[in-house]
């Protein structure tokens, strides 16, 4: 009787921490599957938008402004909006600056091009704000940001505070913009060119504009996941190198062109499989299980026809090389 309790103590605190997680995770994929199933470019450089979030919004924390009242720090959290937004303008730069003239040039290679470049731009970056920065970790609480971190209990399961504070987050984000796609212009013509993108032009949308839009969303989706972590753990350089992979596995599971609650739902059951996991094998392999998870998955997928979401046989004709 005493191993079962322990066992349900465990499974119960282990569904928790996937629950929480998994908020973000669901946020992450979110924003990679709307710019993949939009724009159709494999945004690989999500990590290094994720990971300049974190890093912006320290830097104004820790040391604020060059001069005025914010000269020594500004407030933890308008570093937090500032720093997000800051971060979703890179990410709309980089698609107006580097993946659309690239996809220009390449025409028919674009995909690939864009691939390298999205790659090339993450290991760059990452390499940069190392030598900005450096390479050690440092924390929002080595700097007195004033939200102390409140431990809670309920029926045996811990957590704190910012775990309820960034799952609120998140799902209010998603709930939002579940509603913007569905009932407001924009998001009719969001998914009208992810529809698509040569009949929505053809009609007056501006899909140079739409890819936009959808860069700084998903960027600002992946820039708030990488606030709280940032605030919960520590920043650090390559601190974007497995939300990426999250995201991409996220977003292939649930398939570019469903819901945001579905692929914020499939984010979510990715964070308890791995949570579940963690009780039969060391957690240095569950995200490798995950991999194993979705490789079934396209296996199946492949076979039954369709792939995010797209007939398979539509792969090769799907037009990855917009511009």
């Amino acid at each position: 009787m005493f191993a079962v309790t322990i066992g349900r103590e465990i499974f119960a605190q282990l569904t928790a921490n996937g629950l929480f997680r998994g908020t973000s995770y669901g946020l992450l994929g979110a924003g990679f599957a709307l710019i993949l199933g939009v724009t159709g470019r494999f945004h690989f450089a999500y990590g290094l938008t994720y990971t300049l979030a974190a890093y912006f919004a320290f830097t104004l924390h820790a040391r604020g402004t060059w001069a005025g009242p914010f000269s020594n720090g500004i407030p933890f959290i308008i570093a937090g909006i500032i720093g997000i937004l800051a971060s979703s303008v890179v990410g709309v730069g980089i698609e107006r600056f580097i993946y659309r003239p690239i996809a220009k040039r390449a025409g028919a290679t674009a995909l690939l091009a864009i691939f390298i470049a999205a790659l090339g731009l993450g290991i760059a970056g990452q390499s940069l704000i190392s030598l900005l920065w450096g390479q050690q970790s440092v924390g929002f609480y080595d700097r007195g940001n004033h939200l102390t971190k409140v431990g809670w209990r309920l029926w045996k399961v811990t957590f704190e505070n910012l775990d309820v504070i960034q799952s609120i987050t998140s799902i209010t984000l998603i709930i939002v913009f579940s509603l913007i796609l569905r009932f407001t212009p924009l998001g009719r013509q969001m998914r009208a060119t992810r529809v698509n993108p040569d009949l929505a032009t053809i009609i007056g949308i501006n899909s140079k504009r739409i890819y936009l839009t959808c860069f700084f969303i998903g960027t600002l989706f992946c820039a708030v996941s990488a606030f709280w972590y940032g605030l919960q753990y520590t920043v650090n350089p390559d601190m974007g190198a497995r939300p990426v992979i999250t995201a991409f596995v996220v977003a292939f599971l649930a398939g570019t062109a469903s819901s945001p609650i579905r692929i914020f739902l499939t984010g979510v059951a990715l964070a308890l499989l791995e949570q579940w996991l963690s009780m039969f094998i060391s957690t240095q392999w569950t995200q490798t299980a995950v991999f194993v998870v979705l490789f079934v998955y396209l296996i199946s997928k492949s076979m039954s026809g369709t792939i995010l979401g797209r007939q398979v046989k539509s792969i090769v004709t799907f037009q990855w090389a917009r511009s």
